[in-house]
């Protein structure tokens, strides 16, 4: 994903780092008919990669950490924007398909800031930059013998992206389940229209994207399958093969840098809304209420 507006377009979903070499647990039944094997996808994105990080990501270890101290290291001024470098950081950026986390950061006898957008850096390398709205002067004039400050994360915006963004991902498995062997090609998870893009494959179920009435059987089987997903509350395995942080979800898994629900059930309601041919792929939009 772009670091720039909040709207910027998805990253490819799944390259530009290794595959992963294990495969995760076969889910225990399936849509489709006969069981599926196991599938990995390549690493989701640019966030879950061996890129060097200077700032340690506590987004990374925990979805639901929402305040956490870290110790100032920078405070620059780019724009109208107040700029922080920390050593640590609870505040997810922009990547991946996944918008950035948002919120507040506090610090004894200062004003507070906003932070308004949180990306990585493009100039300091693996530093995650938040960008603030604030009093550039307070804090710049603070930086030499300011040590702590608090990071508090907006928690509804939050829970609603780990959600969305792991919606994503167990659409991959209703996919997978219903007998496609598409490949994922990138992902949107933000509210506002997420959806998965898919490359169809000459293997398993195929399905032609001028037939509107097969496209809408197969919209309606994978909101039933994600139903079924969702009810059964599978948990959602973390784990780092190689340096990559990898993600599974019931038999599928891919390297992703994203901040996830703990199992299946913490969706709630997700809806598969359509499904069209783009530019020879397949794209499976849906919603999370």
């Amino acid at each position: 994903a772009k670091a720039e507006p909040a709207k910027a377009k998805a990253e490819p979903a799944k390259a530009k780092a290794e595959p992963a070499k294990a495969k995760a647990e076969p889910a225990k039944d399936g849509g489709g008919g006969a069981a599926a094997p196991a599938r990995d996808m390549a690493p989701a994105n640019g966030n879950s990669g061996r890129a060097e990080q200077k700032t340690l990501g506590l987004y990374l270890e925990d979805t639901y950490l929402f305040e956490h101290t870290a110790k100032l290291l920078d405070v620059w001024q780019d724009g109208e924007k107040v700029c922080l470098e920390l050593d640590q950081t609870i505040f997810h950026p922009q990547g991946g398909g996944q918008p950035c986390d948002v919120g507040s950061i506090v610090a004894d006898g200062l004003p507070p800031l906003e932070v308004i957008f949180v990306q990585l850096d493009k100039e300091r390398l693996g530093v995650v930059r938040h960008d603030c709205k604030g009093d550039f002067a307070a804090w710049s004039a603070a930086k030499d013998h300011l040590c702590v400050v608090t990071c508090k994360v907006d928690e509804e915006k939050r829970r609603l992206f780990a959600r969305t963004h792991s919606a994503g991902h167990l659409l991959d498995v209703a996919v997978h389940d219903l007998g496609f062997r598409w490949t994922a090609g990138k992902g949107y998870h933000f509210p506002d229209g997420p959806y998965v893009e898919y490359i169809p494959t000459a293997e398993g179920r195929q399905l032609d994207n001028k037939d509107a009435k097969a496209k809408d059987a197969v919209i309606a089987e994978l909101d039933a399958r994600m139903k079924e997903l969702i009810a059964r509350a599978s948990p959602v395995s973390v784990t780092k093969l190689d340096g990559v942080r990898t993600v599974a979800f019931e038999d599928v898994s891919c390297g992703c840098g994203g901040t996830h629900v703990k199992h299946g059930g913490e969706l709630g309601g997700v809806v598969v809304k359509k499904l069209q041919a783009k530019q020879g792929n397949m794209r499976v939009s849906y919603s999370v209420n």
